[in-house]
């Protein structure tokens, strides 16, 4: 259910594959000793995801509805021209989301040491590595 509904939430950005989703990634490696987070550290990221969330769970809904509409008005015989209000309005949506992950990604890094950058990098290369050879 957890990944089915990541998934739902990836379609709300523009830029689906390739951007680190740095919340979902440091929620995993919170306590890591290698990592360590300081407290004041552990305070901002914590801030930065509370508001990154907040706002991607506004816009999310209103992009569900809007695919949903298209995709059924398309296969029930509605012209394009119909429909090209609606999917700018889609676009639309999901450039703001993709502006808010931006954002979240950058003040992710501002909040992190260069050398906890490094680790969190090496980590998820590792991991890949991992899953690519499963």
């Amino acid at each position: 259910m957890h990944i089915k509904k990541q998934r739902g939430m990836k379609q709300v950005f523009l830029i689906q594959r390739g951007l680190p989703h740095y919340p979902m990634i440091l929620m995993k490696m919170w306590d890591d000793p290698k990592l360590a987070l300081t407290p004041a550290q552990k305070a901002k990221l914590k801030e930065i995801r509370k508001n990154t969330m907040k706002e991607i769970r506004d816009i999310a809904p209103e992009v569900r509805q809007l695919r949903k509409k298209i995709i059924t008005a398309s296969k029930t015989g509605s012209s394009p021209q119909t429909l090209f209000a609606d999917v700018d309005k889609l676009a639309s949506l999901k450039a703001r989301a993709t502006k808010v992950h931006l954002k979240c990604i950058y003040e992710t890094l501002e909040v992190l040491t260069p050398k906890q950058i490094a680790y969190i990098k090496n980590t998820m290369k590792h991991r890949r590595k991992k899953r690519s050879q499963k």
